[in-house]
């Protein structure tokens, strides 16, 4: 299976209604797409998936390119993370959709709707436009050589929105080497040992905020 096979199913999928399905199969190949991207030697799964998803922001979204955050889950939160953590993680190692999240129809005149409440309302275009990034990416050149005139015509009515440099913008990414610098706080609450890891030179508020992060999520669940 490659990853234009993982995108020719999502077709079939979303032909067929089962967006979810469809959806999955477009995360395995932006996830593949990543790896390609940000190399395994320098870079883990969640990073190189995220770097992928903020290069690609500008078309998955049609609009903004870069540092888009969403209110969910009570604070304001990067798209890639919503991507990551709570939709293909979840999908694909629970095999459940987020409560969290709803998938929004477009409008009759094809315009995404984004949701921004409880459930957060993510637009099922958004999905599609994910799958026309991995298309699209250069390291998939390969996988298309009957496409190339059609690749060359959807880069160009898109260029402002394509990742342009050969480097990822996105803020706060670490890679393997990095985490490995990492410093670490542990505490015990109610015979419970707790713990969080954080990148040198964090601020006093950053890790405050780390601190709540960890705590909301134990109270959830």
């Amino acid at each position: 299976m490659s990853i234009r096979d993982r995108l020719e199913d999502a077709r079939i999928l979303f032909a067929a209604n089962r967006v979810q399905g469809a959806f999955i199969q477009v995360l395995i190949a932006a996830a593949a797409t990543s790896r390609k991207r940000y190399s395994k030697s320098e870079w883990d799964d969640g990073e190189s998936f995220k770097n992928f998803i903020y290069d690609e922001m500008g078309v998955i979204t049609g609009g903004p390119k870069y540092e888009v955050e969403l209110p969910f889950l009570g604070k304001p939160t990067p798209l890639e993370d919503i991507l990551y953590i709570h939709l293909r993680c979840q999908l694909l190692h629970e095999a459940t959709f987020p409560e969290s999240i709803n998938l929004t129809e477009p409008r009759e005149d094809g315009a995404n709707i984004l949701h921004l409440g409880t459930p957060l309302g993510f637009p099922i275009g958004w999905i599609q436009q994910l799958a026309t990034a991995v298309w699209l990416a250069p390291e998939n050149d390969s996988l298309w050589p009957d496409e190339i005139e059609k690749r060359r015509v959807s880069c160009s009515s898109l260029s402002g929105l394509l990742h342009d440099v050969p480097f990822c913008r996105r803020p706060g990414q670490q890679t393997i080497k990095m985490k490995g610098k990492n410093q670490k706080l542990s505490w015990s609450v109610n015979g419970q040992t707790l713990a969080i890891s954080f990148p040198p030179g964090l601020s006093q508020s950053e890790l405050a905020e780390l601190i709540e992060d960890k705590a909301r999520k134990i109270r959830e669940g």
